[in-house]
């Protein structure tokens, strides 16, 4: 009775075993199925986010580049902007000096309005001329007016015309003037004046001395001599050597104006 126990138990108990290696393999197998699947889901996600990531480098590189593009095109545009506040700057500086020049073009035409008017009578008597010549106010006095052949001394008509002169001259406290002495071609040799440069020099200086003691300004006055080197007309001629002799009084330009237009050296 014994024996037929055992035998009847332990097919029992090989049976049992063999339901319990079954379940654990199947709940094995689905863990596996469970881990697959999560491992791809994994993958998937890990793929999308790879595609999400170069979608957003990709999308990132296009706004560098804009921001890029968008830069250059500022910094053309800030270059284009100062090179017109630059041309808009020199356009003021050329309209301003044109302004000054045009304004001391017409002072310098009322200056010879009034020259003329006031030396009127010595003009019409032929001891003196006015003109404009390069810009510049010319009284042109010959000397045979002011001074005798080959000497620097005044004469009495001399005098008198410089100091009428002078008084128009004194009332320009504004202005510079340069006394120029002129000969002709032919040569002096003296002690006092060894050749036309000291002859001309010294007739202007003569002038100069002339004008200050009758008023007019010292730091406005300057004298220059040329001999015969700047003359009017043709030394060949007894009148052309008449005309080169003379006495010129010039009243310069404003050199503050004409100094604007110099061009600027870059440093």
């Amino acid at each position: 009775m014994r024996f037929v126990t055992l035998i009847i138990t332990i097919p029992f108990i090989l049976l049992m075993s063999a339901c319990v290696s079954s379940s654990k393999f199947e709940a094995a197998l689905a863990e596996k199925e469970a881990m697959s699947q999560s491992l791809e889901s994994a993958q998937n996600e890990i793929s999308r986010n790879k595609e999400q990531l170069k979608k957003a480098e990709q999308e990132l590189a296009a706004a560098r580049a804009k921001v890029t593009a968008t830069q250059n095109e500022l910094a053309e545009l800030e270059a284009k902007k100062q090179a017109l506040q630059k041309e808009l700057s020199d356009s003021q500086e050329k309209m301003a000096t044109l302004s000054n020049i045009e304004a001391e073009t017409k002072r310098r035409n009322e200056i010879y309005a009034q020259f003329v008017n006031r030396l009127k009578t010595m003009i019409d008597g032929g001891q003196l001329t006015v003109s404009i010549e390069q810009g510049r106010i010319v009284i042109n006095l010959p000397n045979n007016v002011l001074f005798k052949s080959g000497s620097a001394h005044l004469n009495p008509d001399g005098k008198e015309a410089l100091t009428q002169i002078a008084a128009v001259l004194s009332q320009f406290s504004d202005r510079r003037f340069q006394i120029e002495g002129h000969t002709d071609n032919l040569p002096i040799k003296s002690a006092r004046f060894p050749s036309n440069w000291e002859l001309s020099t010294s007739r202007a200086l003569t002038v100069v001395h002339l004008l200050t003691d009758m008023g007019v300004a010292p730091e406005n006055i300057s004298a220059a001599g040329f001999g015969e080197f700047h003359p009017r007309a043709d030394n060949e001629t007894e009148e052309g050597r008449k005309l080169n002799r003379r006495i010129e009084i010039i009243m310069l330009p404003n050199l503050d104006i004409l100094s604007s237009e110099l061009p600027k050296v870059a440093p």
